[in-house]
This record gives structure tokens, C-alpha cells and sequence, in this order.
């Protein structure tokens, strides 16, 4: 399991920030590499994902839960897939508040576990990849979550 974390600002009022990440649909949008999103219901979604690796991109069946979320504050994400023998669970923490001098400061905390090949061609990646995705969601959240 990797543990990751860090931190950004984000030039996006929090609220509309945090509804791009409450939201199944407009998180779904937001996520990079991931085709064919499904919305369940109002916490629950999910998408074909395609990591890329060093043999090419994998793709995943993943499934999405917003966990909690506290409006405008905090929202906990969980996700899961497979691929064959390929085994992804994630779990992601995000914290906004008001940056100074205008738009959100956000920080995040989650944990990746990966099993079957994709632990061996992305073991070392894994918390930088994951930090970018979370940096590519907030840029799409920015932009109105698209």
C-alpha cells in the first residue's frame, strides 16, 4: 500500500470546487484517463479507467463511493477495481479552505494498494501518479468540472 499526500492551491471558489467533488457525475467527467462513467445514484459511480504503464494502459472496471462530505469543507472518496488479475483500491481525504488571496487551498490524504502486474510496473510511480490525478481533477474542478 502507498500512503500519499500533499497539498494545492486551486483559482476556483471553494463551493464550486467541492460541488465538482461531491458530485458523482461531475467527478466522474473530471477524472483523467477514464471513459464511460455511470452514475447510480447520488454516491455512487462508476468508470473504465485506463492507467498507463510501462507495457501500455490497463484498463479497469472501477466503482466509485463519495463516502462523506461536508459542504464546502471535506469530502472521502473510495474506489475499487479489477482487471483480470489486476486488483486497484484507493481511498482519498480532501480538505479545502479559503486561500489567501482568493481561490482554494486544498490538501489530501489517501492510500493506493494495487495488485497482480500493475503493482510490479507501477510500484515505485504509484504516489507521484496519484498525486497527479488529484491535481488533474482539481484543475478540471476549476474549470467547472469538465
Amino acid at each position: 500500500m502507498s500512503a500519499v499526500s500533499g497539498s494545492s492551491t486551486v483559482p476556483a471558489e471553494r463551493d464550486r470546487l467541492w460541488a465538482v467533488l461531491s458530485d458523482p457525475a461531475a467527478l466522474g467527467a473530471s477524472l483523467p484517463g477514464v471513459d464511460d462513467v455511470f452514475v447510480e445514484d447520488s454516491t455512487h459511480f462508476s468508470a473504465l479507467a485506463r492507467p498507463a504503464t510501462a507495457l501500455g494502459e490497463t484498463r479497469i472496471q472501477m466503482e466509485f463511493e463519495i463516502l462523506e462530505a461536508r459542504r464546502g469543507e471535506y469530502v472521502r472518496i473510495a474506489g475499487s477495481g479489477r482487471a483480470g488479475e489486476n486488483r486497484v483500491e484507493l481511498n482519498v481525504e480532501l480538505e479545502l479552505a479559503d486561500a489567501p488571496g482568493g481561490g482554494t487551498a486544498v490538501s489530501w490524504r489517501g492510500d493506493l494498494t494495487l495488485r497482480g502486474v500493475l503493482n510490479s510496473l507501477m510500484q515505485r510511480g504509484a504516489g507521484a501518479i496519484f498525486n497527479e490525478q488529484v491535481e488533474a481533477v482539481l484543475a478540471a474542478g476549476a474549470a467547472g468540472g469538465s
